[in-house]
Parts: structure tokens; C-alpha cells; sequence
């Protein structure tokens, strides 16, 4: 009997000790890990937002055009929206280099003037009519790389468009209707040859109005 009472007493203190040991696990095991895994996960975190910021920052900030000075650069039509600088460059009125590739009137591009006075115009200015199916003169000179300002006036009861057929020179474009007059100034081609111009209205390059400029 008292052997029966031995053998269930250990039972009893086995059970005792492990009920113990299973409470106490957790407590030791699982709220340490917990908290080293919070803490590499923040670093990490900051890490990529200190790395990402800097890199959409630089590319916000890339130009479109090269940036010259723009002391002493004048404008060869009073008024207009592009200057030539002292080294024979033609820029917009922000200081950079005109692209004559560029899309007409965007922010590279050489561009228009407002409605001018065809009188007041400078004697280097070439001056272009356009009316009637023709282009007057129809072809007019200037030299490789030179700053070059044309005007172009409506003479007939038509709009016109002019425009140059090589997409080296798809900026310079001018829009002008009955009476009216603009001027553009932008940087010759740098290649000698002949440059077909026309006007961009429906069928009038078919009627005649169409001509070359000649780069020297």
C-alpha cells in the first residue's frame, strides 16, 4: 500500500514540474524575438526612403537645353521672344539654346512674334510675302550656322502657314492671315545646300507657294 501511495505522489510532482516548464516557455522564447524582429525592420525601413528621395529629386531637376549668359544679347525684333547672344546664338528668353528640331512654339523651340509693323523692320531682316499662290521673293540666302530673321505678311484674303519641309527645321513656323505680319529669328543650318520652304495650308504648296533658302 504504501508503495502504491510512493508511486502516485512522483506521478503527482512529474505532472507539477512540467505543468511549470510549459508556462514558463513562452515567456522566455517568444516576447525577445518578437522585439528584435521590430527592431530590424525599422532601420530597413528608413533606409529605403533615405535612398529612394535623392535619386527622384535628381532627376526633377535635369534641363532641357544648354544655359548661356545672356549679358549683351540683344533681340533683332524689338519685342520679340528670342535674343541673339555675343557669340552668335539664338536663345529663348529663359537663356537656352534654340533647338530648331523642336516642336513649334514649345519651350525649346525658336518662336513667333506677336503682329508687327512691316515698315519698322531692320534691313537685315529677309522679308517674305505670301499670297496670291506664291511665295515673294521666292528664295532668299543666308550663311551656314548665322543667326537668320525672317518676316512673313499676309497679302491675299487667306491664312498661311509657313514651314520648312526638312524636320531639321520643324521649329520655325509662322501663322499669319490677311494684312498681318510676324517675324522668327533662329540659327541657320550649319550644312551648306538649298532648304525647301511652303506654306502648310491645305493644297497651297501646290499652287505654288513654296520656295528654297540657300545656306551658304
Amino acid at each position: 500500500m504504501l508503495v502504491i501511495l510512493g508511486i502516485i505522489v512522483v506521478i503527482v510532482i512529474i505532472l507539477i514540474v512540467a505543468a511549470m516548464k510549459s508556462k514558463k516557455a513562452p515567456e522566455n522564447t517568444g516576447n525577445p524575438e518578437a522585439g528584435q524582429v521590430q527592431t530590424q525592420e525599422e532601420p530597413g525601413a528608413s533606409e529605403t526612403q533615405s535612398t529612394s528621395t535623392p535619386s527622384t529629386n535628381a532627376n526633377a531637376i535635369e534641363g532641357v537645353g544648354e544655359i548661356v549668359n545672356l549679358k549683351d544679347a540683344v533681340a533683332v525684333v524689338p519685342g520679340g521672344p528670342n535674343l541673339v547672344t555675343k557669340d552668335n546664338k539664338v536663345v529663348t528668353e529663359e537663356g537656352r539654346v534654340a533647338a530648331n528640331d523642336a516642336p513649334p512654339m514649345s519651350a525649346g523651340a525658336p518662336k513667333q512674334t506677336g503682329f508687327l509693323d512691316k515698315a519698322t523692320l531692320a534691313p537685315s531682316v529677309i522679308q517674305l510675302n505670301v499670297g496670291n499662290n506664291v511665295f515673294s521673293p521666292n528664295s532668299f540666302t543666308t550663311n551656314a550656322g548665322a543667326p537668320t530673321t525672317i518676316s512673313l505678311t499676309g497679302v491675299d484674303s487667306y491664312s498661311h502657314v509657313f514651314t520648312f519641309s526638312d524636320a531639321s527645321l520643324s521649329a520655325i513656323a509662322m501663322l499669319v492671315g490677311p494684312g498681318q505680319t510676324k517675324a522668327i529669328t533662329f540659327n541657320a543650318p550649319v550644312n551648306a545646300g538649298a532648304y525647301a520652304f511652303h506654306c502648310d495650308s491645305p493644297d497651297h504648296a501646290a499652287r505654288g507657294e513654296a520656295g528654297n533658302m540657300i545656306v551658304k
